[in-house]
């Protein structure tokens, strides 16, 4: 078994007294990362999967750093979420070994191996006057398509951005992946028997959700800091501050994939 800890969106600001939406990040996060220490067991690894700070402030991301010291006895990893600045991200995070995907210091799309498994980490950002849509650049799709082929290795993929319409039109039309039908395409083809392809996890909703397409599983995790509505009608979503604090606990069993979510009040 591996045990993965997933959390995304946790929207730091340049001070620990910064608020978003009526919440604060720092304080917010301090409590998940506490609950983490707190498990009777250690995770393989831990994957950020984008929105680190609010705005990609150097202060915000020292202070995303010093929160996170806990953290550094374990393998961690970052995907690039819309609010996030790759250059800066690896400048301040000394994350843990990986191979770049493709060569390009603005970009961290990357893969790394964990005991029987490939796990890969693409970066979909787009520039932020267009939205905060995410779109994968094709060479990272070329250069996935290529390395799954290249390995038997059963393998997982992480990124910022939902790849599918969620049933929520203010969503759906701002936050997704303009090019997910296509990564779907690669992951279903690069593995017809869908025993290899173990899951695509996500953030940006900032609520829990999981989409099942074609044999291949999808899962978005909610964030610690603020949660969105996501009801058909609503545009745009309201936003409850009083949220749980959640993470996920991924566990990758020989022939399934368990997903647990944890709730901590704030």
């Amino acid at each position: 078994m591996l045990h993965v800890i997933h959390f995304s969106d946790t929207h730091f600001g340049s001070t620990p007294e910064f608020s978003v939406s009526g919440s604060n990040p720092y304080k917010r996060t301090l409590k998940l990362i506490a609950a983490i220490q707190d498990f009777d067991f250690k995770p393989e690894l831990i994957i950020h999967t984008g929105d680190v700070v609010n705005h990609p402030q150097i202060e915000a991301y020292e202070l995303a750093v010093e929160a996170f010291t806990p953290f550094n006895e374990f393998p961690l990893y970052f995907s690039t979420g819309n609010h996030d600045d790759a250059r800066m991200l690896k400048q301040h995070f000394p994350m843990s070994p990986r191979t770049p995907l493709v060569d390009d210091e603005d970009r961290l799309a990357y893969h790394w191996d964990t005991g029987h498994m490939r796990f890969y980490s693409l970066d979909a950002k787009v520039p932020g006057d267009e939205g905060p849509h995410g779109e994968i650049p094709q060479n990272q799709l070329i250069a996935l398509r290529e390395d799954i082929a290249s390995h038997d290795l059963p393998y997982a993929v992480f990124l910022h951005f939902p790849p599918f319409r969620m049933g929520s039109p203010w969503m759906d039309e701002k936050l997704i992946l303009t090019n997910g039908p296509e990564l779907h395409e690669i992951l279903k083809q690069s593995s017809p028997d869908r025993y290899r392809i173990r899951g695509v996890f996500f953030g940006h909703t900032h609520r829990s959700i999981q989409l099942y397409r074609e044999g291949i599983l999808y899962s978005g995790v909610a964030s610690p800091v603020f949660q969105f509505s996501m009801t058909p009608d609503e545009e745009p979503p309201s936003t409850a501050s009083d949220s749980p604090i959640i993470f996920n606990h991924i566990t990758f069993l020989p022939n399934s994939t368990a997903i647990k979510e944890y709730t901590i009040n704030p």
